[in-house]
């Protein structure tokens, strides 16, 4: 049952490459964009029906922002391609890279909702300035990071690659001494491979937690301006947190079909005796997948 998910993501992961190669990712941007516009006049409206404390209204509202988060992140958008990316290209659990799905849109919840009460408290911005920071100035900061963790997961494949290289010879020479006195001295001269893995594991998590969650949804920030103007602060931080909890729902998908569509991979390779040399090579391009869309973007702005 599980090599037929694996075996079916693989397939899912590239019909969405031929797909979006098609142009079909210009086609679902100008939807998503019609769908959010359409979601933002409701959400106001809903809004306004809870200021006038009709029943049933915060439900309601709610409920409109969980749908508004999914379809925001159904859209075009970095998060996605980044956790996708990333999933496919490294060798990490399924479990982890649905938690990073779910962190990071928690934590774009939480950037919004400091943004607006950081800026209207110790600033007194306006709400044209904090969309400025968060459309513009916040978005360009995550695509950098972004392009750059893309940039040193390219780097960091090439290392791997050098190291297999230099592996063989080495593994040579020191099948010559095993059974000379270098056995072990009973000492700890660096850490574990299960240390060293759980280090880079919290790096790389908080790096891509980090690069998403800069940038706020545009969607978290129209309701956070209209909910303190409202007086309605506790239902508007709620409903944020509920718009990326929509989100998550779309990230984490896309994370573990992107771990299922690499397994799938690595087995075929297993298959053919090249699952050692193929690991560094998806790394190499997911890294530059990664660098390639956030240059785009960036690019666009």
């Amino acid at each position: 049952m599980r090599r037929a998910v694996i075996w079916s993501a693989l397939a899912l992961v590239a019909a969405a490459l031929v797909w979006w190669a098609g142009g079909g990712l210009d086609r679902l941007a100008l939807v998503a964009q019609e769908a959010q516009r359409s979601f933002q006049t409701q959400l106001a409206q809903g809004l306004r029906s809870l200021r006038a404390g009709e029943p049933g209204a915060l439900a309601a509202l709610w409920g409109l922002s969980f749908a508004y988060g999914f379809v925001h992140a159904a859209g075009p958008g970095h998060g996605k391609f980044l956790l996708g990316a990333y999933g496919a290209g490294t060798q990490v659990p399924l479990r982890r890279m649905m938690g990073l799905g779910l962190a990071a849109s928690l934590a774009q919840g939480v950037t919004a909702v400091a943004l607006v009460y950081g800026g209207v408290l110790l600033f007194n911005a306006s709400r044209e300035a904090l969309q400025l920071a968060g459309d513009v100035w916040l978005e360009r900061a995550s695509l950098i990071a972004i392009a750059l963790i893309g940039l040193w997961l390219v780097m960091r494949a090439t290392r791997k690659v050098l190291r297999q290289v230099h592996m063989a010879p080495v593994a040579v020479a020191g099948h010559a001494h095993t059974h000379g006195h270098c056995d072990s001295c009973g000492h700890r001269h660096g850490p574990s491979v299960e240390e060293v893995a759980s280090v880079t594991g919290w790096r790389d998590a908080a790096m891509l937690i980090g690069a998403i969650a800069i940038r706020p949804c545009t969607g978290a920030l129209f309701v956070l301006i209209l909910t303190w103007r409202m007086g309605l602060v506790w239902q508007g931080i709620a409903a944020v947190l509920i718009m990326a909890l929509g989100t998550a729902a779309v990230t984490v998908a896309v994370a573990a079909t992107a771990v299922l569509a690499r397994e799938g991979a690595m087995d075929w390779a297993a298959r053919l005796g090249r699952a050692r040399h193929l690991g560094p090579v998806i790394e190499a391009l997911a890294g530059l997948f990664i660098l390639a869309v956030a240059v785009n973007m960036l690019k666009i702005l």
